[in-house]
């Protein structure tokens, strides 16, 4: 955007720029160190926000309490304090653990910029990766920054140029008012509002992508890898739920089963 916007992401980004030039960094940074003393700004360096996944802390409060330690959690330094790039389910794991000795942490050594981007991509490669509702929320935030080349958004949200492109047309079309958007969801709601409900073929097909991808994250959680690992049973029950339109939702996906009655060539 040319003008400035009032956006919570980009006061805090520019607080901790003025922060590293008004502070020195410490001339040796330690290995460990304690989790009070690890800041968060989970609206730079979380892209799920604050939302944090229960079943998930659960696991890792279990592996400290048989391991101890976790892998260190990334850190950037700025000024005095040390600020929380990636592992904060680590992080409030050790609390939930009451873990008392500092815990072990890495130095991310690039730009407070580069920082937002290496989260995003943190969390796209964790075991547990954000879903597509939280990779669309995040690259959203991403565009709203407007500090970052679509392929930058692409690489560190997981999401495609056709989606990032469809972020910038809606940014345009809200003006100042889309950064009251937190949710892309909502974001593009109010977007195809002003064309009046007509969405273009590309802003169609990010919506087909989105609607998918959600659905394919909730089967996930309902099933886990139950249906990949029995594809028999799963082909079964998806004869039986879609009935005769099962040959439809085979053309969709490109196979095409052949006429029993043709003959072959040979």
């Amino acid at each position: 955007m040319a003008e400035e916007i009032d956006y919570q992401p980009l006061e805090l980004l520019a607080e901790l720029k003025a922060k590293a030039e008004a502070e020195p960094v410490p001339a040796e940074l330690p290995e460990c160190l304690p989790i009070n003393a690890i800041r968060r700004v989970p609206e730079l360096f979380q892209p799920r926000g604050e939302r944090e996944d229960e079943h998930h802390l659960g696991e890792l409060v279990r592996a400290i309490g048989i391991h101890g330690m976790l892998d260190p959690v990334e850190v950037i330094q700025i000024g005095q304090d040390a600020y929380l790039v990636d592992g904060h389910h680590r992080v409030t794991a050790y609390g939930m653990a009451k873990v008392a000795e500092p815990v072990p942490v890495v130095y991310f050594m690039g730009t407070i910029e580069e920082a937002v981007l290496k989260a995003g991509q943190a969390n796209n490669k964790a075991k547990l990766p954000m879903t597509t509702r939280e990779r669309m929320d995040y690259a959203w935030r991403l565009v709203l920054m407007d500090k970052y080349s679509k392929r930058q958004i692409v690489e560190a949200a997981g999401t495609s140029d056709r989606q990032v492109a469809n972020m910038r047309q809606a940014m345009g079309k809200l003006g100042k008012g889309a950064t009251s958007f937190t949710h892309w969801r909502a974001a593009q709601r109010a977007a195809d509002d002003k064309d009046g409900h007509q969405m273009t073929p590309e802003q169609r097909a990010d919506w087909v992508e989105q609607r998918a991808g959600e659905l394919a994250d909730k089967l996930a959680r309902t099933f886990s890898n139950k249906l990949s690992e029995n594809i028999e049973i799963t082909a079964r029950a998806l004869e039986r739920y879609f009935g005769r339109r099962l040959g439809e939702i085979a053309g969709e996906m490109g196979f095409y089963p052949r006429d029993c009655d043709e003959e072959d060539d040979f």
